[in-house]
């Protein structure tokens, strides 16, 4: 039964209405916007989901098939199909098989864990982009107004299912395999996933989630590897595929799409392999590994709703010019009763559907998605008998419609046992006769309930049972055939108040100042503004839709057909009805509300400047100081302001600006409250006013112009308009300063309260310092001490002029001055240089031009005359020496024999020790 207060003047009526149990799974969002609603039979389509992804994805209802919200392991949608104010950002990803789980806390109806699972693959990532493995994030479904939210400390938590001391396993963390399942004794879910060669289960209960998992080591190894070669490099084939665990928590079908990475010639799709184990859901252990299917490419798994028949999609491919071209798609089933489960393997079907997501659904059917001969299509198929062998399962190929939205390869998983059938039960409200009914179909001659409050009934198959107060109760039910009980079958009951509200009529006023007739009692409403003020005790609260009447309400049984809380309303004082839900959306109060839309006061308009920094005509207003000059002219405490960017965000207190809002020039509108009631509105006109076009500049002096006057670069027509601060407490425009260094300024107009800072850097110019004169043949560099940009240089005995470059080429042998100065012209300094030249050819042809070899500019440099230079031939014989200074040079002969064109070498030192060598070359 479910629980209605109808809150009118002094009268309380209480409804019963019938509704189905255990519809955690009702809603389904997957591929490109599709979804299904499985509260109807067959289900609906669904067009309005905003999650795209080729496999992973995920969703919650709650117990009784009202969407909460759905997740693609990245992002978090609630059910008004709008991101969670903090749901981004998690560590999944679209591309992992199953990049999301939602877990239930077993004792708080407000809390959900959502497992998410990253790829493990180079291809998926942007480079260097770290793999993230498997974490887990809280959702609070209080938070965002009762449409749930992350929790902010309780995100992308991280869980470690990989050995740490092993680099590859620390580096992959995981693979892309995730499933659940309630332990044995129904306080309690397993989330369990794999890697390499171990299991990893890890219990959400009542304390939340354990960190430390059971780990089982299986015999099959899986190590993660990547392509480097073929059409996908950077994948990682062994890490995708599904996992499940049976609705009955005692087997585990896993779907490894490969083992290795095969080759381009024998192909890359062969090496799949599907195994069946046992599980252990009250140890979490697993066990006794079966191989069920080698050498395909399996993906999806799912047991039937009796866990006694297991089906497989896998695919065959056959390599073609090197590439692994696709051949069919294959639908297996397999009797887990068998003594021989591998070979009662029969094919359901055999078709161009790629290998996709198998998922069982609360109707008892399992859907099967999948790529038709690679393209993506917009149907599901159906096996719609999954609990009987062979054809009499009966499968319907591409029968399900999606109303035109594709679907890929991925379908959401959920909590396994949500499937198993127990028992159900439904009216789980507070002051209801909850009823249980037994679904199991396990043949029994009597049964014992026990209700979890001490209380217990062995009437079959339908009991009923009243609840004295709200909570959480472990219900079992043991069921006996000759005097034999059967492990007992457990559920957690949650039983709900409904939520404390006021009794009457509650009157939502709002101003009718914002359309076209102030005076007709017409207006928009937002109906949130009420929802504070219906409840008494806001601790068993989680939302408020809103309808025309009481019969509009009632028959919403899956809260989607409310109205949008901002409402125009049709008529003067117009009644609508709050239905005020608890946690459980089916326990809820009906209230009144009138809606009257008074006559307001007409404030004053008001004008507020902003200050456009940037000058790009945008300015930073701060609106605190406007709202609080507005409220002391009211001059009123009890008034409230806020303001907003358009007429209807201000008619209905939407999308309040904040107190530091950048635009630019524009009006707001006043929304102004008198103890929560219409008091006003107005108007407030943004002027951007533009700061001038000043920046950071700099000056260079020599030390001899100190004291220097400096400015903030305001110019002086306009700088009585503002305030100075400068970091030498000075505070006028102008200021004087005695030494290099950095000056900062703020500059502040009073009138805007708009402040920039200025840094004004002043440069003393060093005395110049020659550190080395570089001399490349006839090419010179010239070396300084200090920032060479504050020098210029010039070769006065060549007349060259003052430049900035230090470079200079070409110049002729012999002796020259150098003349450095500062770019102020404050100082200039000279130094000698000398240039030699060794010339790097001669011809000895009495021709008169280059008939000897000899060192010119040498007098620059020294004037002992008995200076030598000695000329080698390439052995190092001694062929000539000669004083230069003494000499016309060497004349290419040897013992007065003329020598062959060739290379030779020279050598020269001079008195100070400074050596010179080199070859130059002989021309005939």
């Amino acid at each position: 039964m479910k629980s209605i207060k109808i809150i009118s003047i002094f009268i309380i009526f209480i409804y019963s209405l019938n509704v189905f149990s255990q519809k955690e799974s009702a809603f389904w969002f997957f591929g490109d916007h599709a979804g299904l609603n499985f509260n109807t039979e067959p289900p609906t389509p669904l067009t309005n989901g905003q999650l795209n992804t080729k496999e992973g994805c995920s969703a919650i209802s709650d117990a009784n098939g009202n969407l909460l919200f759905y997740s693609d392991g990245v992002r978090v949608w609630d059910r008004r199909h709008q991101l969670m104010p903090n749901g981004n950002d998690l560590l999944g990803h679209i591309s992992s098989t199953e990049s999301a789980i939602i877990i239930p806390s077993g004792t708080n109806r407000n809390i959900y864990y959502i497992f998410t699972i990253d790829v493990p693959s180079e291809e998926a990532k942007p480079s260097e982009t770290p793999y993230y493995g498997i974490n887990y994030s809280k959702v609070d479904m209080s938070l965002n107004n009762g449409y749930g939210d992350i929790d902010v400390n309780t995100k992308n938590i991280h869980l470690v299912t990989y050995e740490d001391s092993d680099s590859i396993q620390k580096k992959f963390k995981s693979s892309e395999k995730i499933t659940a399942v309630t332990n044995a004794s129904g306080d309690g879910i397993w989330v369990i996933t794999q890697f390499v060669n171990k299991f990893y289960a890890f219990l959400v209960d009542y304390s939340g989630v354990n960190l430390t998992p059971v780990i089982s080591t299986v015999p099959q190894t899986v190590h993660p590897r990547l392509f480097d070669f073929g059409p996908n490099p950077g994948t990682n084939p062994t890490a995708i595929g599904y996992i499940k665990v049976s609705p009955n928590g005692k087997n585990i079908a896993i779907a490894h799409s490969s083992t290795s990475l095969g080759s381009i010639r024998s192909g890359t799709k062969k090496s799949g392999k599907v195994l069946l184990y046992n599980f252990n859901n009250a140890n979490g252990k697993v066990s006794n590994e079966k191989l069920l299917l080698d050498g395909e490419y399996p993906y999806g798994v799912e047991f039937s709703p009796n866990s006694k028949v297991l089906y497989i999609t896998s695919a065959i491919y056959e390599v073609e010019n090197d590439r692994d071209i696709f051949k069919k798609g294959l639908l297996y089933q397999y009797n887990l009763g068998s003594s021989d489960i591998k070979n009662s393997q029969t094919t359901i079907n055999s078709s161009n559907l790629s290998s996709g997501a198998l998922q069982l659904a609360i109707n008892g059917k399992i859907y099967r998605t999948g790529y038709d001969n690679n393209i993506s299509i917009s149907n599901l198929s159906v096996i719609k008998s999954p609990n009987e062998i062979g054809p009499a399962c009966n499968y319907s190929h591409k029968s399900v419609s999606l109303n035109n939205k594709n679907t890929y390869i991925g379908l959401p998983p959920f909590v396994q046992s949500i499937f198993l059938y127990t028992f159900d039960y439904k009216y789980t409200c507070l002051g209801d006769f909850t009823e249980f009914t037994i679904t199991s179909e396990d043949p029994y001659d009597s049964a014992i309930w026990d209700f979890g409050d001490g209380s217990t009934s062995t009437n079959t198959p339908t009991t009923t049972h009243q609840y004295t107060s709200p909570g959480t109760y472990t219900v079992k039910l043991t069921m006996s055939i000759s005097g034999i009980s059967y492990t007992p079958l457990i559920k957690q009951v949650t039983i709900s108040d409904i939520p404390d509200v006021i009794t009457g009529t509650y009157n939502l006023e709002t101003c009718d100042a914002y359309d076209d007739d102030p005076s007709d009692g017409i207006a928009s409403f937002n109906l949130n503004e009420a929802t504070p003020n219906l409840l008494t005790n806001t601790s068993n609260f989680l939302n408020a839709n809103f309808y025309h009447s009481v019969t509009e309400a009632e028959n919403d049984t899956l809260n989607i057909n409310y109205l949008n809380p901002i409402y125009k309303n049709t008529s003067p004082n117009e009644i609508v009805v709050a239905k005020v839900s608890g946690i459980n959306q089916d326990c809820y109060a009906l209230v009144p509300i009138k809606l009257t839309a008074t006559p307001s006061t007409n404030l004053d308009r008001y004008t507020l400047e902003g200050c456009d920094i940037d000058r790009n005509g945008e300015s930073n207003f701060d609106l605190s100081l406007i709202k609080t000059t507005i409220l002391n002219d009211l001059g009123d405490p009890n008034i409230s302001i806020s303001l907003h960017n358009s007429l209807t965000d201000a008619a209905v207190g939407s999308n309040p600006l904040p107190d530091f809002y950048s635009t630019s020039d524009s009006s707001i509108f006043i929304r102004a409250r008198k103890n929560n009631q219409c008091f006003g509105s107005g108007v407030i006109d943004l002027v951007s006013k533009s700061f001038p076009a000043i920046s950071d500049h700099d000056i260079t002096i020599c030390k001899s112009e100190f004291p220097v006057a400096i400015d903030s670069g305001i110019s002086s027509t306009l700088s009585s308009l503002y305030n100075y601060s400068w970091n030498t407490s000075d505070t006028t425009n102008t200021i004087m300063v005695t030494q290099p260094g950095v000056y900062n300024v703020t500059i502040t107009d009073p009138t805007i309260n708009c402040s920039i800072e200025v840094k004004v850097t002043v440069n003393e110019i060093q005395f110049p310092e020659i550190a080395n004169i570089l001399i490349n043949g006839s090419n010179m560099e010239v070396k300084m001490n200090h920032n060479p940009e504050h020098y210029e240089f010039s070769i006065s005995d060549l007349y060259y002029s003052f430049s900035g470059n230090p470079y200079f080429t070409n110049l002729p042998p012999g002796k020259h001055t150098l003349q450095v100065k500062d770019i102020r012209n404050c100082n200039i300094i000279s130094q000698d240089f000398s240039i030699l030249s060794f010339p790097k050819y001669f011809t000895p042809n009495n021709d008169g031009y280059h008939d000897y070899w000899n060192v010119l500019g040498l007098e620059s440099v020294t004037s002992d005359i008995s200076t030598t230079t000695i000329i080698f031939n390439r052995f190092g014989k001694i062929i000539k020496q000669f004083k230069p200074f003494e000499s016309n040079g060497w004349d290419g002969t040897f013992n007065g024999e003329q020598l062959p064109a060739d290379d030779y070498w020279y050598y020269i030192k001079i008195p100070n020790g400074k050596e010179y060598k080199g070859h130059f070359t002989l021309k005939r």
